[in-house]
């Protein structure tokens, strides 16, 4: 007899005003630093596709990756000048 598989949910977790489940979308806040997707996607240190499979809404951002991209849309110019290789 097979066992029922329990689906497991993901807590959101606080991080002071925001949480990992917040509303920030990647294509916005790469438009806000103007940047192109091939460099956000190296600045994520991720590839071009998996940036935009989150830019299309097939993914989200959490843990390293969504303080991240909370960074990049709270000040822009200065965490793109800091990554770019």
């Amino acid at each position: 007899m097979a066992m029922a598989q329990k689906k497991m949910e993901t807590p959101e977790i606080e991080t002071g005003e925001t949480t990992a489940q917040d509303d920030l979308e990647p294509q916005a806040v790469r438009k806000k630093a103007g940047l192109s997707v091939e460099e956000m996607a190296t600045i994520m240190a991720m590839s071009e596709f998996g940036y935009t499979a989150w830019e299309n809404g097939h993914r989200r951002p959490g843990g390293p990756a969504y303080q991240l991209l909370r960074l990049l849309d709270e000040d822009p110019k200065t965490v793109a000048k800091a990554l770019a290789p």
